[in-house]
């Protein structure tokens, strides 16, 4: 009995099981960073992917943080390589190679080697001479270098080679150099006088003429003039792709909103959009009224949809998340812009809507299926759904060679299909099957939150419970958006009429059951997103991801056979194959968490009758191998002597069952309580063998107090009986001792019940409830938790086992002495 103190809280917790912490922990991945509760993909407007980091997010540039993706190729590094390599008939890697080195990697001079051999010495000299300032520049950004170089040689070098080249390709960034180097000397202003007088008059321009442009606008910074520099910036973020991301961070971080102003000198209505723009995709502008000016001045213009969806996302995370979500996040903006923001959610959703309709109608701009795909998303959340539908087919009637729209307007298309209808008909099955194959394994955060959504809500029909409320305001916190009034002149049939309809009574099949175990699996991470296509060793880990283990754990045995059923039926029709096939589960893996689950109802016959589905390999390797290696029978010193005894998953069920028998037969059996409390304690989430019942553990996990898992209370009660039913004192008080650790464990749920958050609160409100918690647990301890430690001290305590106790378990003795 030396264990007794040592494992009185924990009598089955071993080190391996902290191996298991550790993987579980990590969980799938990858986790998108810019995650946040949004439906609608940015990628269905026009240029997305060329201004994708200004999607909004979170964070501070979309996909800036994603660590699981590949770095992106610098823009301006690809467009260099590719001008070089033409220039001088070689490859673009070989370019790339001398010019932007990799971290680790050789120095490699094939440009230079391939100039040199074309006798293109002009070209060759203005290569080193170019490495040379991109050295002295670097430095200088750094904060200084050693030896100061001589630009004022530099520049008088410069002009004199741009006055005799006759190289097209050379002289245009001879004039680019002339404008680095003058702003690298500090002198601002010379530095805009070659762009206007060395740039500006080249015949032919190329995307270095746009790094002339942004090296020039930001020596207007230096020079002090924010309103030149903002103006230059803006119409670089629209057109230069090769320096668009500097000028979106000196937009952002260094120039204040010059908008006003800078609309003074544009000179065409095109150059007055690409403000509005630039402007509208900072972070936290009000997009809308920018919108209304760029649909007027140029509707063709690249960043109106791009707008427009960012515009959605954002209020989309506003509209959805609750005001205590908010409260911490975003930490640079000031919160009462962030009360207001989710004030108005609701009416700012209408006031997108109205624009998308507009828009929609605009002779310029219906080509475009993405304003009806909008509108039909915003009329979608208010609850229209006719009207929604309406959109959509108009929609679809558009042509469109965007994927992410077509995908888009699909994904709309099933959560339609799902929310409008009360009674799931083979007619609405044969609509959604192929919907669900085709977005079941996303990448994509918003995909996963549409498909998960409308599984949950096709899972709860399936069982005639009334639909979650997926697409709520405050992410569930209120039931429906109250749609703001539209314009009076343009009626949009956003009608009262459909907001807060009551659900039917609707009614669960067999099949019904199994069907909605099947689709609340597809919404888990491991299962719903672990079959990709590029072989990816990592599966797709969203917010909006249920856990399969979670799902399995609080499943009934009863469902399993349901879906067992389900899965043997001849007479199964088209979505009942496509769906069984969607999900890849088979009757191994069924019979497997039949089995469980039986074990955890203390079903212990048919757990046996499961389990004998299963190859008998299957228990003899990992993970059983690892972690079914104790006797499950052996506890404390209790059960069976030999702890080292082995067992498997068949030859417990097999045994708890027998053991449940007997007592049947003999309730006076005190051998056998006292087995099936061993088996049932080790069992659970504190025993040796939690294998038996669950995939996983982890030390993190959320305990729920109503879960004999974690309760550990059919142990107790078995015990209970052990001790009503033993020979003699002694062995009496072996039981109670056992009892009282299980007892002692759901003093331990209430105790941590009653702190979660307790640290949260400032100190002196923490105290003060601190104070109040302890109390309350000293009630619950003497009162609720002591029962079998107050009968070892009373009518036990003459017994060698407790007199042993008192010596060896720390936790009996300040029981005894009123600790």
């Amino acid at each position: 009995m030396s264990s007794s103190a040592r494992s009185f809280f924990r009598l089955g917790y071993r080190t391996k099981s902290v191996i298991i912490l550790l993987l579980m922990a990590c969980g799938p991945q990858p986790f998108d960073y810019n995650e946040f509760k949004s439906f609608f993909m940015p990628e269905s407007a026009r240029n997305e992917a060329a201004f994708h980091p200004y999607n909004f997010t979170p964070q501070f540039l979309y996909d800036d943080s994603d660590l699981y993706a590949d770095s992106p190729t610098d823009p301006a590094e690809a467009a260099n390589s590719k001008a070089w390599a033409n220039y001088a008939g070689i490859e673009d890697s070989i370019v790339t190679e001398e010019l932007y080195p990799r971290y680790g990697s050789k120095t490699t001079t094939g440009l230079s080697r391939a100039l040199k051999e074309k006798g293109n010495l002009h070209a060759l000299q203005y290569l080193e001479f170019s490495k040379k300032i991109a050295v002295a520049d670097g430095a200088t950004e750094a904060g200084g270098t050693a030896t100061k170089p001589d630009f004022e040689a530099w520049l008088n070098l410069i002009k004199s080679e741009y006055n005799q080249s006759t190289d097209a390709f050379i002289k245009e960034r001879l004039a680019y150099q002339a404008v680095k180097v003058a702003d690298m000397a500090g002198k601002p202003q010379q530095s805009i006088d070659f762009y206007n007088s060395l740039v500006k008059s080249l015949p032919t321009k190329t995307f270095i003429s746009d790094w002339a442009c942004a090296r020039m606008a930001g020596a207007y910074v230096h020079a002090g003039d924010s309103t030149q520099a903002y103006y230059h910036f803006s119409q670089i973020f629209v057109n230069a792709p090769t320096r668009r991301k500097e000028a979106y961070l000196s937009l952002r971080m260094y120039l204040p909103k010059l908008k006003d102003e800078a609309l003074k000198l544009c000179k065409t209505d095109a150059e007055r959009a690409n403000i509005y723009a630039a402007t509208a995709v900072l972070p936290f502008q009000d997009g809308l009224p920018m919108m209304e000016q760029i649909r007027d001045l140029n509707a063709n213009g690249p960043l109106l949809e791009f707008v427009m969806a960012r515009e959605i996302n954002k209020n989309e995370d506003f509209f959805f998340n609750t005001r205590e979500d908010l409260k911490y996040a975003y930490w640079d903006l000031d919160s009462l812009k962030k009360a207001n923001l989710k004030t108005d959610a609701p009416e700012y959703f209408n006031k997108l809507l109205n624009f998308s309709l507009e828009s929609a109608e605009n002779p310029t701009l219906k080509t475009s299926p993405f304003w009806y795909t909008s509108a039909a998303y915003l009329t979608f959340i208010a609850r229209d759904y006719k009207k929604a539908a309406d959109l959509l087919q108009k929609a679809k009637a558009i042509p469109t060679t965007n994927k992410a729209l077509q995908d888009q307007i699909a994904l709309q298309e099933l959560i339609l299909l799902v929310s409008e209808t009360e009674q799931i008909t083979p007619e609405i099955e044969s609509k959604v099957i192929p919907l669900l194959e085709r977005f079941s394994n996303s990448r994509n955060f918003r995909v996963a939150n549409n498909f998960n959504a409308a599984c949950r809500i096709l899972a709860a029909k399936y069982r005639g419970q009334p639909a979650p409320d997926e697409f709520a305001e405050g992410n569930g916190s209120k039931s429906v958006l109250v749609a703001a009034k539209p314009k009076a002149s343009k009626p949009l049939g956003w009608f009262a009429g459909c907001f807060g309809k009551k659900d039917k009574e609707l009614q669960s099949s067999p099949d019904g059951i199994a069907k909605a175990f099947l689709l609340s699996m597809l919404t888990s991470s491991q299962l719903g997103y672990s079959k990709q296509s590029d072989e990816n060793f990592g599966t797709a880990y969203f917010a909006s991801n249920a856990d399969q283990y979670v799902i399995e754990d609080s499943t009934s045995s009863a469902t399993i056979y349901q879906v067992i059923s389900y899965f043997s039926d001849k007479n199964a029709d088209d979505f009942d194959t496509r769906l069984i096939k969607l999900t890849a589960l088979n009757n191994d893996y069924l019979y497997t968490v039949l089995g469980r689950r039986a074990l955890a109802e203390h079903q212990y016959a048919k757990a046996a009758e499961a389990w004998k589905h299963i190859s008998p390999a299957t228990w003899q390797a990992e993970p059983f191998k690892t972690y079914l290696d104790v006797n499950p029978f052996h506890l404390d010193g209790q059960g069976d002597v030999d702890p080292k005894q082995k067992v498997t998953p068949l030859s417990f069920a097999i045994r708890m069952a027998e053991l449940q028998e007997k007592v049947n037969k003999n309730p006076k059996d005190y051998q056998s309580w006292m087995l099936l409390g061993c088996g049932s304690y080790n069992m659970g989430y504190y025993g040796n063998s939690w294998i038996l019942q669950r995939r996983g553990w982890s030390g993190g996990e959320q305990k729920n107090e109503k879960d004999d898992y974690y309760t550990s209370a059919k142990a107790l009660a078995y015990f209970d009986k052990a001790m009503q039913t033993a020979p003699s004192q002694d062995a009496a008080a072996r039981a109670c001792y056992l009892a009282a650790a299980c007892q002692k464990i759901s003093y331990e749920l209430a105790y941590n019940g009653l702190y979660d958050g307790l640290y949260l609160l400032p100190d002196d409100e923490r105290a003060k409830k601190e104070l109040e918690i302890n109390k309350t647990l000293e009630n619950l301890r003497r009162e609720k938790y002591a029962t079998y430690f107050n009968l070892l001290k009373t009518k036990y305590q003459g017994t060698d086992y407790a007199t042993r106790l008192i010596e060896e378990c720390s936790t009996y003795k300040d029981f005894l002495t009123g600790k």
